[in-house]
């Protein structure tokens, strides 16, 4: 079985259950993935790469890491910064509002850190590379420039790379600074899993056709673009398909649907899926994730 490794952040999740409570667990969009792929294809191996602190909570994710299945021998630990924290609260009517406290964590120095521990001169060959706008995003420019130079390093090789723009205005100073960074990483891309919001929101791109036109120009190879009211349409150079979504599902919590979609995408597709099981795959498991409260169900 082929490998898989996923590259970013995992947080601190506070999910209110009153006004005064939170449960509390472990999530981020690229440690969820990851999650969602290893248990759709348990003899996958799956690594992930991350800077987190040596606290007591940093070391409580790490064991929940393992628990999960996950490789976690190329992630870095640090004395000098925590955790990022997320919480999920809703408002009087019910929508869900998400506020952060990220700034100086672990994984925001990801990259100083992978060199300073002497992580990156050791990585393996990955046969499968995922990442995603908020890797980028939560990292300054120099370090983001040095992630795409690892990512290309890793295409160079043979790994595929698997990228979702996963669009959050709040990590970006500007619409035009995102278009760049994300643009440079969707040249690097063979399987891109764009949302139809995130391209509406910052590319303007109004149709599926439209998204796909763009990236396929960019290199892309295989394009699936989510869009949860419309289904899920999925591009190759020679083929498009459809897949109707069940728009009367129950639908609870959407933390981590797109996510959970994207892990057992990958995962069925290096299984040896076609395109469109895999598809079919991915949106079952999200339709159950958002049935839950939190990214990572139980």
């Amino acid at each position: 079985m082929a490998s898989l490794v996923s590259i970013g952040e995992c947080m601190l999740e506070l999910n209110a259950t009153d006004t005064l409570n939170f449960k509390r667990s472990f999530a981020g969009d690229t440690y969820n993935t990851a999650v969602y792929a290893k248990r759709w294809q348990s003899r996958l191996s799956v690594y992930y790469i991350s800077a987190i602190g040596t606290d007591n909570l940093s070391n409580e994710m790490l064991a929940q890491w393992k628990g999960e299945g996950l490789n976690t021998q190329y992630v870095a630990q640090t004395p000098d910064a925590q955790l990022g924290i997320y919480a999920i609260s809703r408002d009087d009517q019910g929508k869900r509002c998400v506020s952060y406290w990220r700034k100086e964590s672990a994984a925001s120095q990801l990259m100083s850190l992978l060199k300073a521990q002497n992580i990156l001169a050791n990585l393996p060959h990955f046969d499968y590379v995922y990442f995603t706008g908020i890797s980028l995003g939560i990292l300054s420019d120099s370090a983001r420039q040095e992630l795409l130079d690892l990512i290309e390093s890793m295409k160079n090789k043979g790994s595929k790379i698997v990228f979702d723009p996963n669009y959050r205005a709040k990590l970006w100073k500007s619409d035009e600074e995102a278009i760049n960074w994300l643009t440079k990483a969707y040249q690097l891309t063979d399987i891109a899993l764009p949302g139809m919001t995130d391209h509406k929101a910052l590319f303007k791109h109004q149709t599926h056709d439209e998204v796909a036109e763009f990236l396929q120009a960019l290199g892309c190879k295989e394009i699936i673009v989510k869009n949860a009211q419309d289904g899920i349409y999925a591009f190759t150079q020679d083929e498009k398909f459809c897949f109707s979504v069940d728009k009367n599902s129950p639908c609870i919590d959407t933390t981590a649907a797109g996510d959970s979609f994207a892990g057992t995408y990958i995962a069925a597709r290096i299984a040896g899926d076609d395109i469109l099981s895999a598809v079919e795959a991915g949106a079952d498991v999200a339709s159950s994730v958002v049935r839950h409260v939190g990214a990572i169900t139980h």
